[in-house]
């Protein structure tokens, strides 16, 4: 026999081989499928009948969290369209953490006092870019302020803006308490709030000044990054702050220069939420970012898409839900 006939058929067995490997691994795959829309099966049936719950089953598994059974805690993203406003209401005691840009329809008021809120405890500018302070004097001229908190920006890029100026005078005018822009820790109702300052000291970009504001309540916990983008990111972890947080709200709203793998695996969100407006000039939020925060979330919400969203907690058991309030 010759050299090149049993190379040939050295080959076909080999090839034989991996195809019987390959057909194994076919049939496995098949098999475990079957398995899985058996069980899918067997679970919907007895949810039908009320034997069992889906939603039980998830919680036992980790793949879901238990409803709260009670509102102790509420966090709503507020949807104001390509911009940021989070109202954070713990028995009785409010905060608001930015406000949106400038509306002439004063959404973000009326969200308010739809709610029952005519007095802010604690008042939030992340950083001064109008979309997240454009309502803000009108905000503090409408309800009772207690104590008002933004970033120390440095002289030589302190914003010019009328919307800026605007808020100063209505700090100003109402006589607002102005906490001063450190680390600082305090409760709200039932939970604890940390702010955390950035550690930059000088770039012209604003965003890398946001304030980073961190809620725990119980088991849950609420991590609001502002605009926060990779530089503030990278200087946070060196920080060696906590930033564990059950939910996250993506810094600048979804862009591709923020929420960065290193940061992502430091939280280890289960939830994400991205606030930003329909068809807005950025392309927010950017596909790949969307991408990164799914490899850690099990659900991501867009405001542009989904609307207002709203936490409740209960210091263990957390719902979601879509208010159908949309810019």
């Amino acid at each position: 026999m010759s050299v090149s006939s049993t190379k040939k058929k050295t080959s076909a067995k080999t090839r034989s081989a991996k195809n019987r490997r390959l057909s194994l691994r076919q049939r496995a795959r098949l098999i475990i499928l079957v398995l899985l829309l058996f069980a899918a099966g067997v679970l919907c049936l007895l949810h039908y009948t009320g034997l069992i719950s889906v939603q039980d089953v998830l919680v036992k598994l980790g793949l879901a969290d238990r409803p709260a059974t009670r509102a102790d805690l509420e966090v709503h993203f507020i949807d104001v369209g390509q911009g940021d406003s989070i109202l954070v209401a713990s028995q009785g005691q409010i905060m608001l953490i930015d406000s949106g840009e400038r509306d002439d329809s004063n959404a973000v008021e009326s969200y308010l006092i739809r709610h029952g809120i005519h007095h802010i405890d604690r008042l939030i500018a992340t950083h001064p870019h109008s979309d997240h302070i454009g309502e803000m004097a009108e905000i503090i001229y409408t309800f009772d302020v207690d104590e008002f908190m933004m970033p120390r920006i440095p002289d030589a890029y302190v914003p010019t803006t009328k919307c800026y100026e605007d808020m100063l005078n209505a700090i100003n005018v109402r006589d607002v308490d102005v906490m001063p822009p450190e680390d600082i820790s305090f409760e709200l109702g039932c939970c604890q709030v940390n702010v955390y300052t950035s550690d930059i000291k000088d770039s012209e970009n604003l965003n890398n000044y946001s304030l980073i504001v961190k809620v725990k309540h119980g088991n849950n916990s609420f991590l609001f990054t502002g605009d926060c983008e990779n530089e503030e990111e990278m200087s946070l972890l060196k920080k060696g702050v906590d930033l564990r947080a059950k939910v996250l709200k993506a810094g600048h709203h979804g862009s591709s220069t923020s929420s960065s793998a290193d940061f992502l695996d430091a939280v280890d969100p289960a939830y994400a939420v991205i606030s930003c407006g329909k068809v807005n000039d950025y392309g927010h939020p950017h596909e790949e970012t969307v991408r990164r925060i799914s490899k850690y979330a099990r659900q991501t919400y867009i405001t542009a898409r989904d609307g207002t969203v709203v936490f409740v907690s209960d210091g263990d058991g957390l719902s979601v839900e879509l208010s159908g309030d949309k810019k």
